[in-house]
């Protein structure tokens, strides 16, 4: 008796998730989910999205931080580079207009204004891996590692660093 209800549960429950699984297939095959970037995201696929990206950046990321500790010398050089590679999208300041930033999908991160949560280490990974099917490219082969530790290091700092005007040091 108890075999037949377990196997009935299971046999129902295949049907409901396959059932929900061709009804998935037909809205993409027909073109019926969204996919413009100028509208928001409902709040399911959002959270969905982010968890998502936390999960598999925090899988992929280096663990125990920087294996170079950035002196003032590498701030300094990785916030020329903030300023010259990333500002525009990610802004410099928290008064910094992201219009660009926000226009793309998901919207790309002010760090000067709210910071993040990632670690360094999984700053480093984005930086040089890159997010597919957003608008942050994988720099990493256009910069060196060490080059990529030094902007991590910036964008961490921003977390402490966020007072009116805050930004990342000038060129020398």
């Amino acid at each position: 008796m108890m075999k037949t209800r377990t196997s009935t549960f299971i046999i129902g429950a295949a049907t409901a998730y396959g059932f929900a699984g061709i009804l998935l297939i037909f809205a993409v095959r027909l073109g019926v989910l969204p996919v413009q970037a100028d509208a928001a995201p409902g709040r399911l696929e959002a959270s969905l999205l982010r968890s998502a990206l936390h999960a598999s950046v925090a899988r992929h990321a280096p663990t125990g931080g920087n294996p170079q500790p950035s002196p003032e010398t590498d701030s300094t050089m990785g916030g020329t580079s903030y300023r010259q590679l990333c500002s525009r999208c990610h802004g410099l300041t928290d008064r910094s207009d992201n219009t660009y930033g926000n226009s793309f999908y998901p919207p790309a991160p002010n760090f000067a204004l709210r910071g993040t949560t990632f670690s360094e280490g999984e700053i480093f990974w984005i930086v040089k891996h890159g997010i597919r099917n957003t608008a942050m490219p994988a720099w990493g082969s256009l910069l060196t590692d060490e080059e990529i530790w030094r902007v991590a290091g910036v964008v961490r700092k921003f977390n402490s660093t966020r007072e009116p005007e805050s930004a990342p040091p000038a060129e020398p």
